[in-house]
This record gives structure tokens, C-alpha cells and sequence, in this order.
């Protein structure tokens, strides 16, 4: 008789306990896929998917003690205003403008009640807030970013605006449509529009008005501002808000993608407006790059064609030179790829140009938004190091050096080296020396 030799049970065991280390592995990669798509979706906005700053509250008490002594009695309490309550309308809240402005000069005085006050550096001898706000008849820091698209404008102005007390003007030519203004006709109106609202004055801006009311991300970028439209979308609109609203503000800060460097000079001689002006520069082959991603760049001319963006860089770079002359305490001009290696550094030179410190609440900008890529692609939480030059893993050879062959004078003008082969792109450093001089 055959004898039977029994089964041991170990292998089976052994297969049962590799399903369940897998089935565990399963759930813990798709646990933390769904926490990565949540983070991102947190990140990202429903119209122009751009992710920006929301300024830190210094004194959260004090904040809803101040907004329940403003809005308590009216149509809410103070601690629902800070989570995002149901729209008041002029049906059912009795809140005032000057309810706002009140509110808002409470808020300003909480931000800055730290901070560093020029006391005659920089060219500025304030040593208190009301010497920098325009409704008190103070002067206030106004700064501008020039660029254009995909540059890595919306990380500076990001940074500019982590800086309390600021207002920011955010790209306040977007109703001029994806176009590059050079000249006429376009150039009046334009630089009408940019001194009107560094003056605070929206009496004249009928179609920037008419165009932020269907297009919200021309205002919520201003977060200081956006917190009240959504509150009060009948006053947000009105230059009878806007104006007085913006006058509390002891900083301003513009970030402009539509305007060349050669046309800001009626801004920088405008002495009233004591304004600043920086000229910020990417490689072309980084800010094209970008553009391929967004839907609103494919098929304009200004946008996505190399030789138009290479000559609008040149023409840059000749206004940059002769305005470095000429306004030599007011212009200057960086780029990206220099602040993204070195933010710490680049930003207290960018904030010492501008007549501003080194507040603490910029560094905990830098803190949060260097290290991690975070959000979509406009986000501005990145590790800024790796950002400038991911054009080298995401363009081919071919589409680098069609760039390149277009913006030949424009890049050696910037300082940026060309990739001579494929396999040079694997470990590429783009940049070198430029002179403004």
C-alpha cells in the first residue's frame, strides 16, 4: 500500500500571511494617494488654479474681539465672520462701509503693531503708521513687479504680500486679454489705470471693475481685500469702498505680466507716487515651458511664439539698461532662477531695495513655500531650488534648441548658457554673469 505522507499546512500559511502584508500595502499607497489629492485639491482654486498667500493672523484674539465689536450686533457674530458664513446681502445685513473700514484700520494696527518702521532708512523717516497711510496723509511703500507669464511673478508678489499692512494689486491689466502692451494704443490706458490704483483711485476704471466681477481671481489675490467681498459683494465693486479701503493700507504692492520694461518710466518720475520698480526675468526656456500647461496661452502670438517673447526679452534688457542709469534707487532687475536658488537672500535684497525689513512674517513665507511642491501648477509652495529648471526634463532637445536658435541675443544679454545636446540637459546649470552696466 502506498503510504500517504501528510500536507504541511506552512506553505499555505505562509501565502495567507503575503495577501495580507499586500492587501495592507494597498490600502496604505491609496490612503495616502487620497491624502495627496486632497492636499492638492486645497491647494488649487476653481478659475485660474493659482494658489497664493493668506497673511497670518499675529493676534487671532484680538481679531475676533475686534470683529465682534464691529459685527457682533449686526448681522453675525464675530467668530462665524471667521469661518466663512453664508454671503450677507443688502436684504438682510445693516453692516456699513465705514463698518468695514473700521474693521479693517483694526486689523491693520494688530498686523503692524510689531513691525519695523523705516525711522529714516531707506530714504523714509516714518516712525509711526500714520505716516505711510494715504488717509492720514502718509506716504506709502509702493513697489512693482515687472514681468510677464509663467516668470515666477506670483511667488514674489506672493512674498511681497506676506508683509503686513500690504494691499496688493494683483496683474491689474488682465482685462487687456492675453496680449503684451509695448506701445499705442494700449500704453496710455495702462499706465492710466496702474497710477489710478496706486493712487487708490477707482473712479475711472470702469471696464477693470466690470471684468473683476466675472473674473474673481483679479481680486482674491488681494487677501486683506478678498476677506470683504465675500462678505459683501455690493460693496466690493463700488470705488466708493475700494478707494477709501486701499488708503488704509501702508504698503501697496503691483505685479504687472502685460506691460514691457520700456514703458514704466512716466511711473518711476511721478514723485508722488514714490514707487519702486523691479524688472523680473526668467529663461525663456523655463517661462514656455510653464505655458504649455495652461489652457489660456496655446495659439497667442504674445504668449507661446519664441521669437516674439526673445525680442520683447531683448527690448527688456536695453530698457534695462538705460533705466538702471537713470533711476538707479528705483529700478532694478532680477532673475527668477537667482531668487529660487538663494530666496532668503535675493528677498532681503529685493525688500531693502524696496524701503522694506526683513519681517518675520516674510521668513515664515520662505519657511512654508521653499521646501515641498504642494498644489498644481500654479502653486506657490515649491521646492524653489528644483522649479526654475524642470524645462529640462520636460522639453526634448528639439523643442530647447528651437528656443534657443529664437532668443540668441536675448539670452546671452540675461546670462543664460545653452544646452548643446540631450545629454547635456541631464545635468544642466543654465546660468551665468549678466551687466546692466
Amino acid at each position: 500500500m502506498e503510504k500517504v505522507v501528510p500536507t504541511s499546512n506552512k506553505p499555505r500559511q505562509q501565502e495567507t500571511m503575503s495577501r495580507r502584508i499586500n492587501l495592507i500595502g494597498v490600502c496604505a499607497v491609496s490612503g495616502l494617494c487620497i491624502l495627496l489629492l486632497f492636499a492638492s485639491h486645497r491647494f488649487t482654486s476653481n478659475n485660474y488654479a493659482t494658489e497664493y498667500f493668506k497673511p497670518r493672523e499675529r493676534n487671532a484674539n484680538l481679531r475676533l474681539l475686534n470683529a465682534h465689536k464691529f459685527y457682533g450686533s449686526k448681522s453675525f457674530s464675530g467668530p462665524s465672520y471667521d469661518t466663512n458664513p453664508p454671503v450677507p446681502t443688502p436684504q438682510n445685513s445693516t453692516v456699513t462701509i465705514e463698518d468695514v473700514l473700521n474693521y479693517q484700520r483694526s486689523r491693520i494696527a494688530d498686523e503692524m503693531a510689531e513691525f519695523e518702521y523705516p525711522n529714516g532708512a531707506y530714504s523714509n523717516e516714518a516712525t509711526k503708521l500714520a505716516d505711510m497711510t494715504p488717509e492720514t496723509g502718509g506716504t506709502p511703500i509702493r513697489s512693482i513687479i515687472i514681468t510677464t507669464w509663467r516668470s515666477g511673478s506670483t511667488f514674489l508678489g506672493d512674498i511681497l504680500n506676506s508683509m503686513p499692512g500690504n494691499y496688493y494689486h494683483y496683474e491689474p491689466l488682465l482685462d487687456f486679454d492675453i496680449v503684451q502692451i509695448r506701445g499705442p494704443p494700449n500704453d496710455r490706458i495702462a499706465i492710466h489705470n496702474l497710477r489710478n490704483l496706486l493712487k487708490c483711485d477707482y473712479t475711472e476704471m470702469e471696464n477693470y471693475l466690470e471684468f473683476g466681477k466675472t473674473h474673481n481671481y483679479l481680486f482674491s489675490h488681494n487677501t486683506r481685500l478678498w476677506r470683504h467681498c465675500r462678505l459683501f459683494p455690493n460693496f466690493c465693486y463700488d470705488p466708493k469702498f475700494l478707494g477709501p479701503f486701499c488708503q488704509l493700507f501702508p504698503m501697496q504692492s503691483m505685479k504687472v505680466v502685460r506691460l514691457r520694461a520700456s514703458l514704466v518710466t512716466p511711473l518711476l518720475e511721478d514723485e508722488s507716487l514714490n514707487v519702486r520698480v523691479i524688472l523680473l526675468i526668467r529663461d525663456p526656456r523655463g517661462s514656455l515651458q510653464s505655458r504649455k500647461h495652461r489652457v489660456w496661452c496655446p495659439g497667442r502670438p504674445d504668449c507661446d511664439h519664441p521669437p516674439t517673447v526673445c525680442n520683447d526679452m531683448q527690448a527688456d534688457y536695453e530698457a534695462a539698461v538705460e533705466l538702471t542709469k537713470q533711476y538707479p534707487n528705483k529700478f532694478r532687475a532680477i532673475r527668477y532662477e537667482d531668487l529660487s536658488m538663494n530666496p532668503y537672500k535675493t528677498t532681503k535684497e529685493i525688500l531693502k531695495f524696496y524701503g522694506l525689513p526683513f519681517d518675520p512674517a516674510v521668513e515664515e513665507f520662505l519657511d512654508t513655500h521653499t521646501k515641498l511642491d504642494i498644489g498644481g501648477v500654479s502653486s506657490t509652495f515649491r521646492d524653489s531650488k528644483s522649479t526654475p529648471f524642470h524645462w529640462t526634463k520636460d522639453l526634448t532637445f528639439e523643442e530647447v534648441k528651437v528656443i534657443q536658435d529664437s532668443c540668441v541675443t536675448a539670452m546671452k544679454s540675461w546670462g543664460y548658457r545653452n544646452a548643446s545636446s540631450e545629454q547635456d540637459l541631464l545635468n544642466f546649470n543654465p546660468l551665468m554673469t549678466f551687466d546692466l552696466s
